[in-house]
Parts: C-alpha cells; sequence; structure tokens
C-alpha cells in the first residue's frame, strides 16, 4: 500500500560514504547486492546466553527455565526459584525475585567466586537468599523440577529456573562504523536513538533498557519520526547539512 519494498537477506557489511550508507546484503533468492540508504535503523537484537541444559527448548516451552522476572516472575511467585548468574547482574535478578515474588531463592554461580561488599552482603542476609559458589556438574530435569548436580555432591532441586548469563548484543553492524557503546555492550543513543554516527538509528534490546517488546516499539517510533522528518533535509556530510 505505501510502496515500501521488504527485502530478505543477510546484511553482510555496513559503510558509509558521501552522506549515505551502502549496505552489503547476500540472500539466496538474488545472490550479493548493495542497498544505498541515507539513514539506517537497526533492529538486530540481542540473543540470551543460554545455560547449558539438555533439551533447552523443551524446558523453556514448560515454563521451568526463564529469562525475564520482568516479565513473567508473577507465574513464579512462591515457588522454589534458583537463577544462575554471578557479578552484580545475578545477585541484582536474584535481589529483585526475593524481594518481589519468593522467599526461596538461590543463586548458582557456576564456580565463580562472589565479591560481595558490606552493602550487598546485608541485602543477601535481609533476603535470605542462598547463594552456591561450587561448580555445577549438570542441570536436568527430574519429576518436572530441575536438578542441580553438584560436583562436592550437594544436589539440589528448584520449581522454577532463571537464567541471568546475559546478552550477547548484535550490534557489530554498528561497532564497524565507530557508534559507542556503554559498559554493558549496548549502543549508547540520544533522545531521537540516534547513535553516535549521525544518521545510525537502533531500537530494541541493542539499546539499554528493557528487553521487551513494548519498549523496542517505542525506540522504533521516537527514530522513525525523527527519520521521517529528516527525509527531506541534507545529511550532516552533504552541503547546508546539520543533524539534531
Amino acid at each position: 500500500r505505501y510502496g515500501a519494498r521488504i527485502a530478505k537477506g543477510l546484511i553482510a557489511d555496513l559503510q558509509k560514504q558521501s552522506g549515505s550508507f551502502i549496505a552489503t546484503v547476500e540472500s539466496q533468492d538474488s545472490g550479493r547486492q548493495q542497498i544505498r540508504a541515507r539513514r539506517v535503523l537497526l533492529a538486530t537484537g540481542a540473543q540470551d546466553i543460554e545455560p547449558n541444559f539438555p533439551e533447552l527448548p523443551d524446558a523453556v516451552q514448560r515454563g521451568l527455565v526463564r529469562y525475564c522476572p520482568i516479565c513473567d516472575g508473577y507465574e513464579a511467585r512462591d515457588q522454589k526459584i534458583a537463577i544462575i548468574g554471578h557479578g552484580t547482574h545475578g545477585l541484582g535478578e536474584a535481589i529483585f525475585i526475593a524481594r518481589t515474588y519468593s522467599d526461596d531463592v538461590t543463586l548458582l554461580t557456576l564456580g565463580k567466586r562472589m565479591e560481595l561488599d558490606q552493602k550487598q552482603r546485608q541485602r543477601v542476609e535481609e533476603h535470605r537468599i542462598k547463594v552456591v559458589e561450587s561448580p555445577i556438574d549438570a542441570l536436568e530435569i527430574r519429576d518436572d523440577r530441575i536438578a542441580a548436580l553438584r560436583v562436592d555432591g550437594a544436589n539440589m532441586s528448584f520449581d522454577v529456573l532463571y537464567s541471568a548469563l546475559g546478552l550477547r548484543f548484535r550490534t557489530g553492524l554498528a561497532l564497524a562504523l565507530g557508534a559507542q557503546h556503554d559498559d554493558t555492550g549496548a549502543l549508547t543513543v540520544d533522545h531521537h536513538n540516534q547513535t553516535t554516527v549521525p544518521g545510525l538509528y537502533a531500537a530494541g534490546a541493542i539499546v539499554r533498557g528493557l528487553d521487551q517488546i513494548v519498549v523496542a516499539m517505542g525506540h522504533s517510533a521516537v527514530a522513525a519520526t525523527h527519520i521521517h522528518n529528516h527525509c527531506e533535509l541534507p545529511t550532516e556530510e552533504e552541503p547546508g547539512g546539520t543533524e539534531e
């Protein structure tokens, strides 16, 4: 209806030349071709670092393994919950679940030592979080529960396992152009969702914030409006061009 052309393919390379972006697209149907655009919106997402769990898709489908307590923590309320993770991120997720949904929370660090300061230790004690630093030899499903088999022989079982191992941001195209990112690896954007590369925008999980569809839609609306309002204006590299 609006004349948009949807092309399926892999963006193998993205470069910026003379006020335009040039994307190299690889597809089975048309081989390798180039697309030129004055502005680009990246919505390439991120991938969860998944736990080493046999039959992981089945466990996720059954709700035994989960990734986002902000999204579905209410469904696991009052259950025996384990969090796989370490460092500030793992501890933060354990505290979030313990103060909101369950009194029985265990943080499995997979053999990583937790260097907790006094404030962090106080919060662990306050929410009665059990921190297990022993390595986990295996994770498996037993009688519709998660079994964590420890190398020291003290096996445990849980109703739900949350993975807090972090994300892999799919930001390679942006980083190759020199776009800046924060300490988590997410792209740095302004209030128009424009990256530090003029004309290059980002939306969704590659921007720091809640990794939720509704948030990504908001990012996209903000970026698309700014792109639309600048479609007829020269880019920064063109004569008379400025970027807000």
